[in-house]
């Protein structure tokens, strides 16, 4: 009787959610947004498409062709806005100096045919996010006059992009994840 109590207390302790526990990386699911909902983050997908809009059109006005939409790295780029809001940094490498190249790594079947990649991100808090097309200005606008954000949107080697676009209360946080993919 001893011992199925014991097992009974044990399972109990197990069903109890350890809501202390750090959130993985690997766990961060944008897809279905469900860890997402839970932390009251929003992916506004218009958002993200004028940000997709945008840089190809400043690629454009510099002779260079469009960036295709890639859905691997629009995750990826989500987790990472989404890891920055519930972490509370602003950095292209997590609190474990993990960064993109590290993620690709993680994942060898979605990094395949990668041959290059880069990345940018924006923060923000306090701005007027409902305003898709202005918001999405403001963000592109922000990468053109950073030389080094700049350069991503302008290299040439680049064939894919993915935007990810985090909000949550009066918080925003944006990651384009570029690739050059090989076939």
């Amino acid at each position: 009787m001893k011992s199925a109590l014991k097992w009974v207390m044990v399972l109990a302790l197990l069903m109890v959610p350890w809501p202390q526990l750090p959130v993985a990386w690997g766990q961060l699911r944008t897809q279905s947004g469900s860890l997402a909902r839970k932390s009251g983050i929003k992916h506004p997908k218009e958002l993200e498409r004028h940000v997709l809009k945008l840089t190809n059109e400043a690629r454009r006005k510099h002779g260079l062709p469009s960036l295709e939409p890639d859905e691997m790295l629009t995750e990826m780029a989500r987790q990472h806005s989404d890891d920055m809001l519930q972490r509370n940094y602003f950095s292209h490498a997590d609190p474990d100096g993990k960064d993109m190249k590290d993620h690709l790594l993680e994942a060898p079947a979605a990094s395949r045919g990668i041959a290059r990649a880069g990345e940018n991100i924006y923060g923000g808090r306090g701005q007027d996010c409902s305003d898709t097309k202005t918001m999405s200005r403001v963000i592109v606008d922000g990468w053109m006059t950073s030389p080094g954000h700049r350069a991503n949107i302008l290299n040439p080697d680049y064939t894919h992009l993915g935007v990810g676009v985090s909000l949550r209360g009066n918080q925003i946080m944006a990651t384009q994840n570029f690739a050059c993919r090989v076939k």
